[in-house]
């Protein structure tokens, strides 16, 4: 009789165990690295070629103001 207290005290001892390891080896489980440091690339294609014709135009309008206004004060 008391073999089988032992052996059903060790069953639910093992038992325990085994529940308390897979619920705290789920919480030391690493994120998947899917690029969110550096930014995910799959189509997010930022128009650069845009960006630098507006950036263009508005550096030209800005030479032809200050030319303008720099010629005033020269003369």
């Amino acid at each position: 009789m008391a073999c089988l207290k032992l052996i059903g005290s060790l069953v639910l001892v093992a038992l325990i165990v085994l529940a308390l390891s897979s619920t705290t080896e789920a919480g030391y489980r690493k994120p998947p690295f899917n690029g969110s440091i550096f930014g995910k690339r799959n189509g997010n294609s930022i128009d650069y070629e845009g960006n630098a014709k507006v950036l263009s135009t508005m550096c030209e309008i800005a030479a032809e103001a200050c030319q303008s206004w720099f010629a005033q004060e020269q003369k």
